[in-house]
């Protein structure tokens, strides 16, 4: 490759030199992929080796011309080439071993044929000068080792990605070519090796370019590979599990389990998306605000709905961010919890629930009335309550038997429910008492309603276990908005008003009203503070034929708002 002619052209020096620079730059510079160390840190030295080499035998010339002695020379540059050879050969090693930073057994050979050029080069130049042998030498040298280069370059063709390799293989054969015409006398132009280092410096580029195009390929495969053991692993899966596009949504797999679960059509699989399958549009958004934060979500109750089922159902997952196929993706593993959400809303619905007549208990009337008269108030509305007993219940239970009061009771509460509105609440208060909340109603409308609902129980027969037939009436209270807005004082003062139904003859309604309430207030004001504190709670209006239920409620939340008037 060397050419001391170069050295004869001033521009040849300074144009090699450049060559030489962008050789080493992009020499270093793909020598950063570790495929590439080995053979690219060896060939870079040998190039600067050649290059000295062809320098020295500048030199050695112009000694001969001027009669000085050229032994020293000659050495010097026939080692400089017998590096360049040995660190050439060092490269085409690495290039057919591929080896990176390591060194390898097929080095063995390069080691053993440098030692034998550095004993041939000794012998012919210091021992026993022979101008022909060390002529010969400096094309030996170059021409091995382009052509052990050749031969290692050529080894990489078989790579996917190999246009650096074949243009570096082109060069070399083509330098190789040079070197040998020279054993004939011919002599290619001195322009030939700097215009050679920059087309090894463009290979080296190349060389670069295919090892990270390899090094994609291989990634590629990695990820087919990973990608193929979670779909493997999806598919193997006792749980229905679905991987969906985070950025719009698309499902992009599905394992056989969440195929049935939600009716999905696999042939069809990317025209779905996971959106549509939550029946509650809050419950997704929710779901995607934790995910947003956490990145992870566990165990997550969801609402689904199946093109294939027209009812809701409720699965429990679990979902977590991952990559897959190039894509950011939603991994969501679910549970079907349906039969457990049914056991906890029966549950609840027992909690809630008298277990006879199936109305609602007395808690959950409390519960929900105070939210009723709360919206009430914010709204201006008024509201009433009614309050129910079956009249002579224990004479039903001791003629006809408790299952026939159990039918009585079941029917009353029927019957009520059935003869309101859906937004009237219906409750078993106890025994045979039953509590109506009547919204928007006032005292008046209320009295019709009661009034009514009192008609229709009277129409009522059930039917005894020796098949007689049974007929009873109810008595009604009712109290109101224009009382007060505490649950138990509506309540208490309904019960008042029954009372009162009770006394005039029962089968009939009675309401509470402001007068009803001053009464009471006046009473507790006849009664001084000596008299009841000598007045054991026992006999506390022992006189009355019953004891009220305004006992023990302040005054304060039953007063009449003399505002509203």
């Amino acid at each position: 490759m060397g050419n001391f002619e170069i050295f004869s052209h001033p521009n040849g020096v300074v144009f090699t030199l450049f060559a030489l620079c962008c050789l080493f730059v992009s020499g270093i510079f793909a020598a950063k992929e570790e495929r590439l160390i080995t053979p690219i840190s060896c060939m870079l030295p040998a190039f600067i080796f050649d290059f000295l080499g062809s320098w020295v035998e500048k030199a050695a010339v112009t000694a001969y011309e001027q009669g000085s002695a050229v032994e020293t020379y000659v050495m010097f540059e026939l080692l400089l080439f017998l590096l360049s050879m040995i660190l050439m050969s060092l490269a085409a090693a690495a290039f057919i071993s591929g080896a990176s930073t390591k060194a390898h057994s097929s080095n063995l050979p390069v080691w053993i044929l440098g030692g034998l050029g550095a004993i041939a080069v000794i012998s012919f130049t210091v021992i026993r000068p022979a101008g022909d042998i060390v002529n010969n030498m400096r094309l030996i040298f170059p021409f091995v080792a382009f052509l052990y280069l050749a031969v290692g370059l050529a080894s990489r063709f078989s790579s996917v990605n190999s246009n650096g390799y074949v243009l570096a293989f082109g060069i070399t054969s083509i330098l190789a070519i040079t070197v040998g015409l020279k054993f004939f006398n011919i002599y290619t132009p001195w322009y030939i090796t700097p215009m050679s280092y920059i087309l090894y410096a463009i290979s080296f580029l190349f060389m670069k370019s295919n090892t990270l195009e390899d090094n994609l390929a291989k990634a590629d495969q990695e990820i087919a590979k990973y990608n193929l053991r979670i779909e493997e692993i999806i598919k193997s899966s006792p749980f229905p599990i679905i991987i969906s596009r985070l950025s719009d949504d698309k499902i992009i797999l599905a394992n056989n389990n969440a195929v049935k679960l939600f009716g999905i059509k696999p042939q069809e699989i990317e025209k779905y998306h996971l959106k549509d399958f939550f029946a509650d549009s809050d419950n997704r958004r929710l779901l995607l605000e934790r995910i947003e934060e956490q990145k992870e979500v566990q165990d997550f109750e969801v609402l689904i709905k199946t093109p294939v089922n027209d009812t809701p159902f409720w699965l429990l997952t679990s979902a977590n961010i991952i990559d897959y196929n190039y894509d950011v993706a939603l991994y969501s593993a679910f549970q079907d919890i349906t039969s457990r959400k049914n056991r906890e809303a029966i549950l609840q619905n027992q909690a809630i629930r008298d277990p006879l007549t199936s109305l609602y208990n007395r808690r959950y009337f409390e519960s929900e009335v105070k939210k009723q008269i709360i919206k009430a108030k914010t709204a201006n509305q008024p509201y009433s309550v009614l309050m129910l007993d079956a009249d002579f219940f224990k004479k039903v239970n001791d003629t006809y038997g408790h299952k026939t009061g159990d039918k009585v009771l079941i029917e009353l509460g029927a019957k009520a429910e059935r003869a309101l509105r859906d937004k009237d609440i219906v409750a078993r208060y106890g025994g045979e008492e039953f509590v109506v909340f009547l919204p928007e109603i006032d005292s008046a409308r209320a009295y019709k309603v009661a009034d009514r609902l009192r008609q229709s129980i009277a129409s009522i027969v059930v039917y005894s276990d020796d098949n007689q037939k049974v007929k009873f009436t109810v008595s009604i209270g009712v109290s109101s908005s224009e009382i007060s807005d505490n649950v138990d004082t509506l309540v208490k003062t309904a019960d008042e008003a029954l009372y009162k139904a009770k006394q005039n003859g029962r089968n009939r309604v009675e309401v509470f009203t402001k007068n009803d309430l001053q009464n009471f207030i006046n009473q507790g004001e006849q009664m001084s503070n000596d008299e009841k504190k000598n007045l054991h709670p026992i006999y506390d209006k022992e006189n009355s034929a019953e004891i009220s239920l305004l006992d023990g409620v302040d005054t304060k939340d039953i007063m009449p708002d003399t505002t509203k008037d």
